[in-house]
């Protein structure tokens, strides 16, 4: 648990330098609805900044966890045994360096950035104007649907690595289905992402947005509190050879539409949970649980969480 005297220390280092926020309830700061009070949330709005306030952080021995769109998290019902990072300012920014060549910052909303290069004419990332969240996010988990990857696009990535700022080429990071070095080791902050996209016809790709849109809102929960996919889609095959889809073992283990108060396994589509009122961390971390120990009875198939916790949860 951090201090009071901890807390009064950091606000005097950070007050001159490095806007704050106070007890920010981080429900608002999430797709789902759901997490607590967090005793203090950090907004530095660029590269300088950041580094003090982690400097800052380190001196006073405090922990931190890095909050970005929200869209793919459970948040702890009680996330105050730490402060939360949120970048702002330059990180939010996307720029066009030369023809079909965008720097795009990690704290950039995924679905309208993509949305309008889309528009400008440039083909290739129209399935992520459908994923929300940050960029990155998308980067960390290496977000896709409909066949694409945001890896795909990227030429380099940008990070925060033991207070070293890193530019690395695609070609030296690892990364695969659902997952990169950054996921699995936790050990960076994405500051932005260069990527490559080559020109395309104006109607098409006004269609290849419509129709990735309308294959979105007829496949997923729409207008409910949620965080997308629960689990990744498995790795096996099934007895016919084709990949196995983790709402469809969902569905035949018969946990479709069950709930743990306001916690509630969709009817529309049971590899998503939905907070249908005032649904806690601890009431999905339950599902998610129960989930996983009946696929496992019911198939042999052992599901991987993509949804992310930040904070302990129960």
């Amino acid at each position: 648990m951090i201090t009071d005297t901890q807390l009064k220390e950091l606000k005097i280092l950070l007050k001159k330098n490095i806007s704050y926020i106070e007890n920010q309830d981080l429900s608002s700061l999430c797709s789902f609805r759901i997490g607590g009070i967090a005793p203090l949330v950090i907004e530095p709005e660029n590269e300088a900044e950041l580094l003090l306030a982690l400097s800052h952080l380190e001196k006073l021995e405090i922990p931190y966890r890095l909050l970005g769109g929200g869209t793919n998290l459970l948040i702890s019902d009680h996330p105050d045994d730490f402060v939360t990072l949120r970048l702002r300012g330059k990180f939010k920014d996307f720029i066009e360096l030369e023809e079909g060549k965008f720097y795009i910052g990690g704290a950039a909303s995924t679905t309208p950035t993509f949305r309008k290069i889309s528009l400008s004419s440039y083909t290739g990332a129209e399935f992520l104007s459908t994923i929300p969240g940050w960029v990155g996010g998308a980067v960390v988990q290496n977000a896709g649907c409909y066949g694409g990857e945001i890896f795909e696009l990227i030429e380099s990535v940008t990070y925060l690595k033991s207070n070293s700022i890193i530019e690395e080429k695609k070609e030296y990071i690892q990364f695969g289905y659902r997952t990169t070095q950054f996921l699995e080791k936790k050990d960076s902050i994405i500051l932005g992402i260069r990527i490559n996209l080559q020109r395309g016809k104006e109607e098409e790709i006004e269609e290849s947005l419509k129709d990735k849109r309308e294959r979105r809102n007829s496949s997923q929960p729409q207008n409910k509190k949620s965080a997308g996919s629960i689990f990744k889609n498995p790795k096996e095959l099934d007895t016919e050879g084709k990949p196995l889809k983790s709402w469809k073992l969902i569905e035949q283990a018969g946990l479709r539409g069950l709930n743990r108060g306001d916690a509630l396994v969709s009817p529309e589509h049971c590899n998503f949970i939905v907070n249908t009122g005032k649904a806690k961390a601890k009431d999905v971390d339950y599902l998610i649980c129960l989930i996983k120990e009946k696929v496992y009875e019911f198939s042999n198939v052992l599901l991987e969480q993509e949804v992310e916790y930040f904070g302990t949860i129960p």
